[in-house]
């Protein structure tokens, strides 16, 4: 498929990549994905696309090379215009393939592990390895405080790209229909995100019950002290059911759930990491005291007043119709100067 954009994933697994690419998916002629490990959930992918079995986020010399050689061949094949990768793996391997082949390429970083996050040693070793990469290709953030600090760490100019939402509206019935699932709560706090570390549900199960609200956690599978609801379909749904949502994650890049619960009029509570505080901007409350943040939201004249400032300010900023002339304009910018 000459002169098509090529997006690479090491897996797309329901998250803030798929949401992007989802988002831009005008701008995606072509999507090589690898493969989702564990009990995380597959997101649907309509468009044309090859898989790469051996594609995976965790670490095997053997069988990430023969992943790259698989990417090789797809890209002979496929002989793209632009390669876009998206997270670590796809975007060490996809940058390598794509010098090899000598094709344009942007990486997209949704979020970065490059500090705090390894052992020293290991993480002086991904550091080096990441600056090297950056090197051949154009790099992207999907937010302006990951940009600027992968600018330092990585001594390259980062582009920001912002993505977009958008979400059907929920059923009439939704918020009803969930509350008497859940033994009709007073008030109702959301998390999103799957059971991982990062995520720090037991930080938002703790915070939300002292303030007096039920902890509900969706993506999850098991959440001690809360409801769990693993994947759902209809998020719009389970946005309209709560009262408040909430982040409590240690590190963020551009989290999707709270934009979709601003799309879906719901204040926020999360603390301040990443570009956190440039998604909520004043549609909810950025502090490292979620208890504070949740009880002040017990008023629902506030939470009425911040939930419509998030509402209209995401629609106004992150319009997901813009996603796909932005990148465009992007790969025909990279085009000109490869």
């Amino acid at each position: 498929m000459q002169g098509a954009a090529v997006h690479l994933v090491t897996r797309l697994n329901v998250g803030g990549i798929a949401r992007f690419l989802e988002a831009g998916r005008d701008a995606v002629d072509v999507l090589v994905r690898g493969r989702v490990e564990g009990a995380e959930t597959e997101a649907a992918w309509q468009g044309r696309q090859v898989r790469v079995p051996t594609l995976q986020r965790s670490l095997h010399p053997l069988r990430d090379t023969r992943a790259l050689a698989a990417v090789v061949q797809a890209l002979r094949k496929l002989r793209p215009r632009v390669l876009h990768t998206h997270a670590s793996k796809a975007g060490a391997l996809g940058r390598a393939a794509a010098r090899l082949l000598h094709i344009p390429c942007v990486h997209t970083f949704h979020g970065h592990v490059l500090d705090g996050y390894f052992p020293r040693p290991l993480g002086r070793a991904f550091l080096a390895a990441e600056r090297a990469l950056a090197r051949w290709s154009h790099v992207t953030a999907t937010g302006p405080a990951t940009a600027t600090r992968l600018q330092e760490l990585l001594g390259v100019p980062v582009e920001v790209v912002a993505p977009g939402v958008e979400l059907p509206a929920a059923a009439p019935d939704a918020r009803e229909r969930w509350r008497a699932l859940w033994g009709h709560p007073q008030l109702v706090a959301l998390a999103v995100g799957r059971s991982a570390a990062v995520k720090y549900h037991a930080r938002f199960v703790e915070a939300a019950r002292g303030a007096g609200y039920l902890p509900v956690v969706a993506g999850a599978v098991r959440v001690p002290g809360g409801v769990a609801l693993g994947h759902v379909e209809a998020m719009q749904d389970i946005y309209a059911a709560c009262d408040v949502s909430v982040s409590a994650s240690r590190t963020e890049g551009t989290p999707f759930a709270l934009l979709e619960a601003a799309w879906c009029g719901r204040p926020v509570v999360a603390t301040p990491v990443g570009d956190v505080p440039w998604v909520v901007g004043d549609g909810g409350i950025v502090s490292e005291d979620l208890a504070s943040g949740l009880s002040r939201l017990r008023d629902p004249g506030l939470r009425t007043e911040l939930g419509g400032r998030a509402a209209e300010a995401v629609r106004e900023r992150f319009p997901a119709h813009a996603v796909a002339p932005r990148l465009r304009e992007l790969y025909a910018d990279v085009g000109r100067r490869f």
